[in-house]
């Protein structure tokens, strides 16, 4: 066989003679789909630059490389493309979206300096308690994940334990903390290309006005580098600075920040003060900083029925604090199922997953059902059998359950010239499986700058996607979607030539089999004798061709691809 050629593989596993959605959901196979809010659909563009963002002091766009900018992306552009049936066609079960909540308004130097950085991706707070109004309301947000309800669809959405927003010139002025030095920042651009960050020389003061900064977060909410506040270094392995100041679990709060009871008014935060006295009570758990925004996030899921988190920055959380968050959160979404019957989707508990940071053996003592792991290449076709057996052992045999994916929004998107073969291996792969935006249409990084996780979070490539891959992982997710047992099942291989794995599983009284052939060419022979008795029907579903079983054998053309999909004809 030439070098070149696909060797064929099959996956055989264990079908339904019932249809198989059918089947009942399981997290450890789930396929989700992993979306940067802002940048993926802009459904609503009255929302575009809230809070001033991308504007200077004259309410004009900055004239500069928006990488770092808010470019749009949206709850009601989400809601638009499910409803659309983007996500079911891919065979998303599991929608994974940017924390919601409030982010810093303005922007800091990225990188070594040569962008303007906003907190785009959620990964910034200044409020947690409210929307981000560039993502839209919680009327917005609230649609968004009754429709994905309605689809069938569960939401997990990105929360973060071990930091809060920088201290931008925009929240300086807007809620007077800080070492703000003069109102010159706000039609401000740099003398040369690299020279974001020199701000910081102009017009902020860092080690002074000790009043000024405790009307930010107080000592008592975070460490940083500033006035007043506990050194970050005292946090062994904290990545706080001068931009990311750490949340802090080690001491009790005294009230409320000064700036966020300016945010939000009297009776808000009397209001606020109330639940939060409340809160304490009822769990007793310390009164920290970071055991206020577990209950901030809590509400979250008490109020919009989400389905589980994805803890960012996970090894920079005290496990105490990580393992309460899920304790509250899977209380709080009990309460909401039981209040919310027509929405529930079901009655499974909270689900929440973290960094890669966190091994396997922390893994419980972080409360995490899941871990993830990023697959940088994926096994040549003679490497396959070890490759399965690998997942399958992992999937099978350790406590953990991983979520496995190509691309991430922290690191470089996976080979574009690749992607066809990767996405074949990856969605056939046993495990749960986590599609980073735009990895099924080829969606190309953005501008080249220092921090390239920030260019794997370009915009979403609705104009230019390449079709030829988009239905190349639409037909293997659905195929996925409708054989839990490609997640789940059992493995053996059965043939070198062609190369043959058998995969099966039973839920109940139904079982789910299939045949899966990779590198077929022409009119592709296949003994499935060992599956399915002679005079069954069966169906390629990557191409609808039907054949049937003579002999233990059965024959399909197979297409371009090489790729077969075998599954038994289903019953109408």
């Amino acid at each position: 066989m030439h070098s070149s050629r696909l060797a064929a593989i099959f996956i055989l596993l264990l079908v339904p003679s019932v249809h198989a959605q059918e089947f009942e959901f399981s997290w450890d196979q789930a396929t989700t789909y992993r979306i940067v809010t802002d940048r993926f659909s802009n459904g609503d563009s009255s929302n575009d630059f809230a809070y001033g963002r991308g504007l200077d002091g004259n309410g004009n766009s900055y004239e500069t490389d928006s990488t770092g900018h808010f470019l749009g992306g949206d709850f009601a552009g989400i809601t638009g493309w499910i409803e659309d049936g983007y996500f079911a066609d891919l065979g998303i079960n599991v929608l994974r979206l940017s924390a919601p909540y409030e982010q810093v308004h303005g922007w800091v130097g990225g990188g070594d300096g040569d962008f303007q950085q906003y907190a785009y991706d959620g990964m910034w707070p200044l409020d947690f308690t409210e929307s981000d109004r560039a993502f839209g309301s919680k009327a917005d947000f609230q649609l968004l994940v009754d429709t994905a309800h309605a689809h069938g669809m569960r939401v997990v959405v990105d929360v973060n334990l071990s930091y809060v927003g920088p201290a931008t010139m925009h929240d300086m002025a807007a809620f007077g903390f800080g070492g703000l030095t003069s109102d010159g920042w706000r039609s401000w651009t740099p003398s040369s290309r690299v020279g974001w960050q020199s701000y910081q020389r102009e017009y902020v003061t860092y080690t002074d006005s000790l009043d000024s900064w405790s009307r930010w977060w107080g000592s008592e909410w975070v460490k940083a580098g500033i006035a007043g506040y506990e050194s970050c270094a005292s946090k062994e392995g904290s990545t706080c600075n001068d931009i990311l100041p750490a949340l802090r679990s080690d001491v009790d709060v005294s009230q409320i920040p000064h700036f966020l009871q300016l945010k939000w008014g009297e009776e808000k935060a009397s209001a606020q003060a109330v639940e939060l006295e409340s809160f304490f009570d009822r769990t007793g758990a310390r009164r920290s900083a970071a055991n206020h925004v577990v209950k901030w996030m809590t509400d979250w899921v008490g109020e919009f029925g989400i389905d589980g988190f994805h803890l960012s920055e996970a090894d920079q959380v005290d496990p105490s604090v990580s393992s309460f968050l899920k304790q509250e959160a899977t209380a709080a979404l009990a309460r909401w199922k039981s209040a919310n019957p027509q929405k529930s989707l079901d009655d499974r508990e909270f689900w929440m997953t973290g960094s890669s940071s966190v091994t396997d053996s922390q893994s419980s003592l972080y409360g995490f059902d899941a871990v993830h792991r990023q697959v940088k290449s994926v096994a040549a076709d003679n490497e396959m059998s070890t490759y399965f057996e690998d997942l399958v052992a992992r999937a099978g045999e350790e406590a953990t359950s991983y979520v496995t994916h190509l691309s991430a929004d922290d690191a470089s998107l996976f080979d574009r010239m690749s992607l066809q073969d990767a996405g074949t291996k990856f969605l056939l792969a046993p495990g749960a499986v986590s599609i980073f935006y735009g990895d099924e249409s080829a969606r190309r990084p953005g501008s080249d700058v220092s921090d390239p996780s920030h260019a794997a979070n370009s915009f979403m490539n609705w104009a230019d996607a390449d079709e030829e891959i988009l239905s190349h992982w639409q037909k293997i997710g659905a195929f996925r979607a409708a054989h839990p047992a490609v997640a789940t099942g059992g493995y053996d291989m059965v043939q070198e030539s062609p190369y043959a794995f058998h995969r099966g599983m039973r839920q109940g009284a139904d079982t789910d089999q299939v045949v899966i052939v990779l590198g077929a060419e022409g009119k592709t022979r296949v003994k499935v004798s060992i599956v399915w008795p002679d005079d069954t029907i069966l169906r390629d579903a990557y191409t609808g061709n039907v054949s049937i079983v003579s002999f233990g054998q059965v024959t399909f053309d197979a297409a371009p691809s090489g790729l077969m999909l075998l599954e038994e004809m289903p019953m109408e």
